[in-house]
């Protein structure tokens, strides 16, 4: 008789079941060797996405976080406060009307015909508002009136409708150029030139940070300023004049030393001594006209003294500061130009003939001494 297999707890054959369930044939080890000289491993299966990708997303979130939401956030939040401690703020009308235009260039020329090869009657500066008046001009020229009341004709591509980069409601401050020239960036930090500004132009801020502050422009974009080169009011606030307005006003006229000389220019890149006079007293507190012959009356007339034996106009009771009206060469007693008396007998001036401005001596050029038909004092 056969004999039957046992089946009890814990026999041989028992143990043979179970462990069939766990048991895998052998691995060739030839596999392993082929893939080793190939320099090929076998790894975990990963879910495929890449190990930089998570870095980067941080990465943008905080910059994202830093130079967006930030900004705007305590932006809101100060606009949000000065709200509710001057409640005239929300309510203050708006300054500007449907005819008002802005500038759009960092300089723009007021022609005195719609024509580029009229004469120019003076500039206009990056974000300055000006009027449109009712008036039928050639195509792509308009007629305009400054804050001023100078009128003239500019080129249509100069000027933008939009109106938001002047109006001071809504702003919290007021950025006013004082350098010759001021870079507006893309970014508060490492950012693009956007444009470069000019003296006396004014700038809006709708946010400020460490050093830096958010300004509209007039294209509807957003530019970034740092604060050296700038004059920093609330937005319904004008500069106060200096403690040492004289001396303020020289070091201010000459920082155009040098600078190209342009009829009726009012920058850097081309200035005139009526500009140089303008905005040296614009950014040290006094509006003064921008054009040459109402420049003839401003500030106070100063009495001349002449030497009886020389003829020529006594300095010493003539001040830093002073505008000499000095008479065309040709007729004595028909006011021409102006020049600016910087110390004792210098003066800073250009000549007709000359391309730049330039620091003279009255005892070596009498000839420009013996033409001062007049002195205006602009700081008693």
């Amino acid at each position: 008789m056969k004999e039957q297999s046992s089946f009890r707890k814990g026999s041989p054959g028992n143990s043979r079941k179970d462990y069939s369930k766990a048991w895998k044939n052998p691995r060739q080890v030839e596999n392993y060797w082929t893939f080793y000289k190939k320099d090929v491993y076998v790894s975990k299966r990963t879910s495929g996405v890449p190990g930089w990708l998570l870095p980067l997303l941080a990465l943008v979130l905080i910059v994202v976080l830093v130079f967006w939401a930030a900004p705007l956030a305590v932006a809101r939040w100060q606009a949000a406060h000065r709200q509710t401690d001057e409640p005239g703020l929300a309510t203050q009308a708006l300054r500007y009307g449907e005819q008002t235009r802005v500038v759009l260039e960092p300089v723009a020329d007021v022609f005195s015909r719609p024509d580029l090869k009229a004469d120019r009657i003076t500039q206009v500066l990056y974000n300055e508002p000006v009027t449109l008046l009712p008036e039928g001009v050639l195509y792509g020229y308009a007629a305009v009136q400054l804050q001023d009341g100078v009128r003239g004709y500019m080129l249509s591509a100069d000027l933008t409708v939009s109106r938001d980069s002047v109006e001071p409601a809504g702003f919290l401050y007021k950025a006013i150029v004082i350098n010759a020239v001021k870079r507006v960036m893309s970014h508060a930090r490492r950012g693009t030139l956007l444009v470069e500004v000019m003296m006396g132009t004014v700038l809006y801020v709708d946010y400020r940070g460490a050093g830096v502050s958010r300004v509209l422009l007039p294209d509807g974009a957003s530019g970034w300023i740092s604060d050296d080169g700038i004059v920093l009011l609330p937005s319904d606030s004008q500069i106060k004049q200096p403690y040492q307005p004289r001396e303020a006003f020289c070091s201010t006229a000459l920082t155009f030393l040098q600078a190209t000389t342009l009829e009726n220019g009012q920058s850097v890149r081309g200035i005139s001594m009526a500009g140089i006079i303008r905005l040296s007293a614009a950014i040290n507190g006094m509006d003064l006209p921008r054009t040459r012959q109402d420049l003839y009356m401003a500030g106070q007339a100063v009495t001349l003294q002449k030497s009886a034996e020389t003829g020529l106009v006594e300095l010493e009771d003539l001040q830093s500061g002073d505008l000499l009206v000095l008479a065309d060469p040709h007729d004595l007693t028909e006011p021409a130009d102006l020049a600016i008396l910087i110390d004792a007998e210098q003066i800073l001036y250009a000549r007709p003939s000359q391309t730049a401005i330039r620091l003279m001596n009255l005892s070596q050029n009498e000839d420009i001494w013996r033409r001062i038909v007049a002195v205006r004092r602009l700081f008693p």
